[in-house]
């Protein structure tokens, strides 16, 4: 069954993506520019623009771009053109330096208005950028998305600190002792952001965790709690992983799911996505497929005798398996739609009519 979330709320129309490192320390799992690095069927860069798009309608992206920068503009440009999206690129000179220097690059392209900054290997869920155009920063402020949960952080000991007080940050650093909170990496900010990182680039810092320090001493750098909102920093083949296995965890399973469905039906489903995903199946042709598996199912159940109606069953239970991965593969793709969910909601009706009625040819025949 295929869904679709509310509308998104109003808020920015423009993002900037930081694209321009070369994520080397997830070069033992692939050699491709980190932003292309794929999972479960989409890329990272797809994925951060889907969920900006979901949760904010965002439709217009800046993305600094540095290491191997043909390849990666050709990828955001084919990511656009696909899915209707605006992309511009800013080379980012000093993008060596630090993230800092790579956003400082954007100045020039953000306009008047506030916009999302957010990084292209970091995965989070829509409601962390819902939950920032809820709380935009005033005049000249930036919001940083903070998790105070520091069980859950994946690599505690990579994830960038960030102590506050009263909502506003007093310090951020990596190796920040004692902390409250870690950085999302997803943050809204206005063109204030720039003032920071400028200060910060005359007095050799090039981060844009020294730029926040800067705003953070004139009261500017707020935090917005998220704590309980998945995010991940995908930056190393672990965090790889644990991103597979958290976008499997949500992609599937309903709470209306009933024994069979949850203990058999889901299990199996997602263990066949996870190979549908990476293969151009669409959802509404996964739909047909599991409607024709029925419909072979109901013709068996007609012929008549104990294999027959063995086999049928077989195949109906394989049909309910696979109508299963619909929803899941367009959750995974980010591709689901109403027309889909209607689609698939009628052929189950009649794929539920074939069998009853071969059944019953069955029982009388």
């Amino acid at each position: 069954m295929m869904t679709t979330r509310e509308a998104p709320t109003p808020g920015p129309r423009v993002a900037v993506i930081l694209a321009a490192g070369q994520g080397t320390r997830l070069y033992p799992t692939t050699n491709r520019p980190k932003p292309l690095t794929r999972v479960l069927g989409l890329t990272l860069a797809e994925r951060v623009m889907c969920t900006l798009r979901e949760a904010s309608g965002v439709r217009r992206f800046i993305v600094t771009v540095g290491s191997e920068a043909r390849v990666v503009k050709a990828h955001f440009t084919d990511i656009a053109r696909r899915r209707g999206y605006s992309v511009a690129f800013v080379e980012a000179p000093d993008w060596q330096l630090g993230n800092g220097a790579s956003a400082l690059a954007a100045r020039e392209h953000t306009g008047d208005g506030a916009f999302f900054l957010v990084m292209s290997d970091h995965l989070f869920d829509p409601a962390i950028a819902e939950a920032l155009l809820r709380d935009p920063p005033g005049p000249g402020e930036m919001c940083l998305a903070v998790d105070r949960d520091k069980s859950a952080i994946f690599d505690l000991e990579d994830v960038t600190r960030v102590r506050a007080d009263g909502g506003r940050i007093t310090a951020i650093d990596k190796g920040l002792e004692p902390w409250d909170a870690g950085d999302t990496g997803v943050m809204l900010c206005t063109s204030g952001l720039f003032d920071g990182l400028e200060r910060a680039a005359e007095k050799g810092g090039h981060g844009l965790s020294d730029g926040l320090r800067e705003l953070a001493g004139d009261a500017r750098a707020r935090i917005v709690d998220v704590t309980q909102r998945p995010w991940l920093d995908v930056d190393t083949p672990e965090a790889l992983r644990e991103a597979e296995r958290r976008l499997m965890r949500d992609a599937g399973g309903k709470s209306t799911d009933g024994p069979v469905s949850r203990y058999l039906n889901r299990p199996l489903s997602r263990w066949l996505t996870r190979y549908l995903v990476e293969t151009p199946a669409t959802p509404n042709q996964i739909s047909v497929f599991s409607w024709m598996l029925s419909c072979i199912a109901a013709a068996l159940f007609a012929v008549g005798g104990y294999p027959a109606l063995a086999a049928g069953g077989a195949l109906a239970q394989l049909a309910s398996i696979v109508d299963g991965c619909d929803g899941e593969v367009a959750r995974l793709k980010c591709i689901q739609n109403e027309f889909g969910g209607w689609f698939d909601a009628i052929l189950d009706r009649y794929a539920d009519a074939f069998l009853l009625f071969g059944l019953t040819w069955h029982a009388l025949a």
